[in-house]
């Protein structure tokens, strides 16, 4: 935050909470706020003329205005409990809670690449989703029933290796949203590994 945003923050707060009845008593006092602010004001200004000293009190100062600032934000959520209008009624800004964005669909464009001859392995892709917070893959030799092995990655792309050399295997893929849980996998795609 800026010297003068900090400096605007501080005075809004200072403004907002002198005599409002929602908040009587605050923690700290206001009388501690105003005086961190014209310390903090006087810091600057000296800091401007320059000089290590004056720069280390400026910022040792700021640190003390944050301080309160922050200290009055805790008892300004402790009586607001979370209602908007009495957080901005105290002079600080509200922010809404992140809200999930819903399930992921199924993968699209969802690939598999054998490697190059020898290397065992294959080359998984899907395209980017921007809900997605990790990517699933799956693999089994193709056509068993057999549990399908797993492997998380944070990229849309990852290689499998170590797999059966001339063996044909069956991959899935899935975006990994809020519910690790609840995974909707795509189309099975095959890839004979060379």
């Amino acid at each position: 935050m800026s010297v003068e945003m900090l400096d605007q923050v501080a005075e809004n707060v200072l403004l907002k909470m002198t005599g409002n009845e929602l908040f009587p008593t605050p923690v700290p006092e206001l009388t501690v706020l105003e005086t961190n602010l014209t310390n903090y004001r006087a810091a600057v200004a000296d800091a401007v003329r320059g000089g290590k000293h004056a720069t280390t009190v400026r910022d040792q100062v700021r640190s003390q205005l944050e301080n309160t600032l922050h200290s009055l934000a805790l008892s300004v959520q402790q009586v607001a409990m979370g209602d908007p209008a009495t957080i901005l009624a105290a002079g600080f800004n509200h922010t809404k809670a992140r809200q999930p964005r819903g399930r992921c669909p199924q993968p699209v464009d969802f690939v598999a690449k054998s490697g190059s001859l020898g290397s065992c392995s294959v080359a998984l892709k899907m395209k980017r989703h921007p809900w997605a917070r990790s990517y699933r893959y799956g693999y089994r030799l193709a056509g068993s029933s057999d549990a399908w092995t797993e492997v998380t990655a944070h990229a849309s792309q990852t290689v499998i290796s170590g797999l059966q050399q001339f063996a044909e295997y069956e991959f899935r893929g899935a975006y990994i949203d809020n519910d690790p849980n609840s995974v909707n996998y795509g189309e099975k795609v095959t890839a004979i590994v060379i």
